[in-house]
């Protein structure tokens, strides 16, 4: 049974496909569109876990490694850990290396380096975890857990799709929670790693402002609900695309009172739809956006399937 959102993963495919035929990639672009992505990750990642450096100050940081005022110690080594963690992830799928135990124990270990004392090592103790539902294996089950993680995602038993295999496997290995503490953030590199090696040219980001969702997703994935944390993690993928994309095709871009005077449909009721993840609309700072060729598409695959607005207030009136 397919985990992901037909409608999201068409689009995501259909971008893929329009990325790769742009290659070979103007490499002072990739190079650019990496850094800015390294220094966004970062950022977001370190966040969601309650870091409160700004991007600006993750940015001086890791360009210019000035150590920021009234931030602590460990705010500011999270922010210097992590890139060295980015290119051992891109430097692991580039050698075509597998994903094993020795990698996991490796990612954890840069991005705690110097500030936890057990950076690199599996968990002694029992943790809890707050509002989760349920609880973390105890120590002694740790290694047996992330070896059987593993084998399974080497087999991928379930035949998932890319963006499957990295969601599930990221859910089950917050699960586990193997480490003291910076589960989320090699969970995340981890499932990174997963994208690149199946031909993701990126890093998806999950970004701090769905902080909120983020966990709510996953905590449904813990009740038996994986599709919801799946979907969240596509349109992660979904976005990361999209900045490929505009850099490259330099598309037209529309806010969504604009796509709403071209369709029949209202500027909330398409703000609705984005939300739910059915439009491929994406965020600009607090406003949902849209490129032309992605309103279009939602139009004809509409068309094509003969839905109907929805008469309680879907249409403009």
């Amino acid at each position: 049974m397919a985990l992901i959102n037909k409608r999201i993963h068409l689009r995501v495919l259909d971008k893929k496909k329009r990325l790769d035929s742009l290659r070979p990639l103007p490499s002072t672009l990739v190079m650019r569109l990496k850094e800015q992505m390294a220094i966004e990750y970062t950022y977001n990642s370190n966040a969601i876990e309650g870091n409160t450096l700004t991007l600006r100050e993750t940015r001086l940081v890791i360009e210019e490694g000035i150590t920021v005022g009234g931030k602590s110690i460990a705010e500011i080594l999270e922010a210097k850990n992590h890139p060295e963690a980015i290119k051992f992830v891109e430097s692991l799928v580039a050698a075509r290396s597998e994903i094993d135990e020795d990698a996991v124990l490796r990612i954890h270990r840069l991005i705690m380096l110097n500030i936890a004392e057990d950076a690199g090592r599996y968990r002694t103790t029992g943790v809890r975890i707050t509002g989760a539902v349920f609880t973390p294996p105890p120590s002694s089950e740790v290694r047996l857990g992330m070896n059987e993680l593993l084998k399974w995602l080497r087999e991928n038993p379930d035949e998932y799709t890319s963006i499957e295999l990295a969601a599930v496997f990221h859910h089950g290995f917050v699960r586990i929670h193997p480490f003291t503490e910076g589960n989320g953030r090699t969970a995340r590199l981890l499932m990174n790693a997963i994208l690149l090696k199946t031909g993701y040219p990126f890093i998806a980001i999950v970004p701090k402002r769905d902080r909120a969702k983020y966990l709510k997703t996953l905590m449904e994935a813990d009740l038996g609900n994986a599709s919801a944390f799946v979907n969240f993690v596509a349109r992660c993928v979904e976005r990361a695309l999209d900045m490929y994309l505009d850099a490259l095709e330099e598309p037209e871009i529309l806010t969504l009172a604009e796509a709403s005077k071209i369709t029949p449909y209202s500027q909330e009721y398409l703000s609705l739809l984005a939300r739910k993840g059915a439009l491929g609309a994406f965020k600009r700072g607090r406003n949902w956006v849209i490129t032309r060729r992605d309103l279009d598409r939602y139009l004809k695959s509409v068309a094509k399937s003969h839905e109907k607005p929805n008469p309680l207030g879907d249409q403009k009136t």
